[in-house]
């Protein structure tokens, strides 16, 4: 049987640019064995081999006059990120018109203890809304 815990976010949450920024959620939509913390991190309790799990939505944006640079947004799993700070499971693309969406999953192991959060990343002028996040760790190894 899988463990799963989930944190949702649909209102926006304003990301600086230039800035690797810790996502905040501000739901808890499940949470096996009390792994939620803080709303912004998921902590397991013990050693287990993970899928996680990552789906963000970006604001559309508006470009300043004449201004034709492409936008980059980026994003990554990181454990520890108030102490080690280890990240994996990067992605990077082009911000496209409209709304950007990034949908990722990656499976690496989570450590006893060792809280895991979602870092988001842009080059944009301005501070840009991420308006929509999900993040999701999940195992069958209890």
């Amino acid at each position: 049987m899988a463990t799963v815990c989930k944190l949702y976010r649909n209102t926006p949450q304003l990301i600086r640019p230039n800035r690797w920024t810790l996502v905040t959620f501000e739901q808890v939509l499940s949470n096996d064995l009390k792994m939620a913390t803080d709303l912004s991190l998921i902590r397991p309790p013990v050693d287990a081999d993970f899928v996680w799990f990552r789906n963000l939505r970006w604001a559309a944006i508006e470009l300043p006059a004449g201004d034709t640079r492409q936008r980059q947004i980026m994003s990554r799993f990181i454990r520890d990120p108030h102490g080690i700070r280890d990240d994996t499971g990067a992605d990077d693309r082009l911000a496209t018109p409209g709304r950007s969406w990034q949908t990722v999953s990656w499976a690496f192991a989570g450590q006893a203890g060792m809280p895991v959060g979602v870092e988001v990343w842009h080059d944009h002028t301005e501070p840009w809304a991420l308006e929509h996040a999900q993040f999701v760790g999940e195992t069958s190894d209890y």
